[in-house]
């Protein structure tokens, strides 16, 4: 852990509020996640560089015409991060390109392209997509009906792992199998099962654990979401055997985001959006000091399931909230 979670969430305040000011009219559930690359990163959000990378971004949009709104402020939190916007920008593309041809056009291979620029040399980039594209195959064999271009993002990380495809499919599918008895939203079991695959621990124990990380926060007068809020705290559990630890943590985060403006009163953030976000946070906590370099490891993948789990989550009730608009 590299710092209290009471200063992951002051820092994490913060950054949202400088993000927000850049991207006024972006979606209240994406600019957390924004912020949040800047609080895992422990690099303050910076208003100046988040504005000249917006304006990067639109001076090459058509570059960039694939991308919609959800993952615009997404796109310039990760180059203001960059030493070299420019070059990153440059890379992104260039990978998001590759990919399309395996997941096509759409926020989530945008997103999946995001997470590979920071994860892989750019070289390896098509040998990962012929993989994730062979695991998204299975997904859709394994459950034709769940399964969609969300999906693509999972396919790509489990393309990290050293397991066999078939063996992370089966883990997946172990997993699926015993969450469902107690969660009833098959979509996102689905994310939760494959996020879950990436541990190699047996597909009892690590379902359990989240089952009695739920039931910890429940206890404790939480209520954490049972639908696209799961995949994040399926992460979160893998993070710690200490589950009670874990969920005092989350429960901390939780407080100290009641008290913050924008999460308080009436008119705040709904609550079970807010407990995700505790526990986006407390993931932030097994963040390595140095991060700049990551391996294709279990923990790194894990750490980074986390953060693309908390994204897709903030896609998904972005555009929940667009389609009620448009339908009122």
């Amino acid at each position: 852990m590299n710092t209290d979670i009471r200063t992951l969430c002051i820092t994490f305040i913060q950054n949202r509020d400088t993000v927000k000011k850049v991207f006024s009219s972006e979606s209240s559930y994406i600019i957390p996640v924004s912020a949040n690359i800047f609080t895992a990163n422990g690099i303050p959000a910076d208003a100046e560089k988040l504005e000249q990378c917006k304006k990067l971004i639109k001076k090459n949009e058509g570059l960039f015409s694939y991308l919609r709104g959800n993952v615009i402020s997404i796109l310039a939190a990760k180059l203001s991060n960059a030493d070299d916007p420019e070059e990153k920008l440059n890379s992104i593309s260039r990978i998001n390109k590759m990919l399309r041809v395996y997941f096509g056009k759409n926020d989530y291979t945008a997103l999946l392209s995001l997470i590979f620029a920071d994860m892989i040399p750019e070289e390896e980039t098509e040998n990962a997509a012929i993989r994730g594209k062979a695991i998204f195959k299975l997904m859709k064999k394994d459950h034709p009906w769940l399964t969609s271009s969300e999906d693509c993002v999972m396919a790509g990380l489990m393309s990290r792992s050293d397991r066999a495809d078939n063996e992370l499919l089966e883990d997946a599918e172990n997993c699926f199998n015993i969450l469902k008895k107690k969660f009833s939203d098959k979509n996102a079991l689905q994310t939760v099962s494959q996020i879950l695959a990436l541990s190699k621990e047996n597909s009892e124990t690590k379902s359990q654990r989240l089952i009695q990380l739920f039931d910890l926060l429940k206890a404790s007068g939480r209520s954490y979401g049972k639908n696209y809020h799961l995949s994040t705290l399926a992460a979160v559990s893998l993070l710690s055997n200490n589950i009670q630890e874990l969920a005092a943590t989350i429960c901390e985060a939780d407080d100290i985001l009641s008290e913050a403006k924008g999460y308080k009163g009436i008119f705040g953030t709904d609550k079970k959006i807010r407990l995700m976000h505790a526990a986006m946070i407390t993931a932030d906590l097994y963040q390595p000091a140095d991060n700049t370099n990551i391996a294709a490891s279990t923990s790194a993948l894990v750490l980074i399931a986390a953060q693309e789990a908390a994204m897709c989550a903030a896609i998904v009730a972005a555009s929940i909230a667009a389609s009620t608009t448009c339908s009122n």
